[in-house]
């Protein structure tokens, strides 16, 4: 951790990992986390060519009395491209919005704009025993001209599950998180399609197939996707999709989309 101003703390975010307990319960006073709404007395010009004097304004959160900054610097796993992590970054405070993991209120996911050519990415704050700890969950990704999937933001996929980036999904009943297993290096490339009955299978729409992800288990099971149902989707902009073509079907105790015998 690097020290800013009294009132203000700097944290390195290491690598998330699924391991991370987000309900390790620190002793104190609830709550923790405050946020509060900051707006600039003096004028800033914002936009470039066309833009105009604003008064900036951004959302800080506070952990206990400190507000948290953030060097979003992360370290490369040893299989990842080392560019895919900057080496230096501003340490960063704006929290674009602010979702809670677990019911206690004491681990959060927070959506923060990087610099324009990162784009968004979430972070994982949770309050520890020995302290707060930040995390970046950006996995590497080895997509090179496709910027459609590089970020594929923060879904609600049903009551209390979130899914980020297509990589990971978050219990907010449990604070437990799943990382998605993805079909080669790259994440998922294609859009959230549905969720099982049970809330245990994800499912998504890709070019040439349905992927679904058993996320408890990790298990994976696909159906491919002929042309005739690809101009389906695109004509009902997925409003049927993919119940015009499938149904759930339980397989080996776990539920999965088959094709629907006409």
């Amino acid at each position: 951790m690097l020290s800013s101003c009294k009132d203000e703390k700097v944290y390195k975010a290491e690598l998330f990992n699924i391991t991370v307990n987000l309900n390790d319960l620190p002793a104190g006073q609830k709550p923790i986390f405050s946020q509060r709404h900051i707006k600039s007395g003096k004028q800033k010009w914002i936009g470039g060519l066309f833009g105009s004097k604003q008064f900036v304004a951004w959302n800080e959160v506070l952990y206990k009395d400190s507000v948290i900054r953030i060097n979003p610097q992360v370290a490369p796993p040893n299989d990842s491209q080392s560019s895919a992590y900057p080496a230096q970054e501003r340490s960063q405070y704006n929290f674009d919005d602010v979702t809670y993991l677990n019911p206690a209120k004491t681990s959060f996911i927070a959506r923060i704009s990087g610099p324009y050519n990162l784009g968004t990415r979430f972070y994982v704050f949770t309050a520890q025993q020995t302290g707060l700890k930040v995390y970046s969950i950006d996995r590497p990704t080895v997509i090179e001209g496709d910027g459609t999937w590089e970020y594929r933001e923060m879904l609600k996929i049903g009551p209390d599950l979130l899914m980020v980036d297509n990589d990971y999904i978050f219990d907010q009943r449990t604070g437990k998180a799943y990382e998605i297993t993805r079909p080669g290096q790259d994440r998922i490339r294609g859009e959230f399609a549905a969720l099982s009955p049970d809330r245990r299978t994800v499912v998504f729409t890709t070019s040439h197939l349905l992927y679904q992800y058993h996320y408890p288990s990790r298990e994976v099971y696909t159906e491919p996707i002929d042309d005739q149902q690809l101009t389906k989707i695109v004509g009902n902009k997925t409003k049927e999709w993919p119940y015009n073509y499938f149904s759930w079907t339980t397989m080996n105790g776990k539920i999965f989309l088959r094709p629907i015998i006409k």
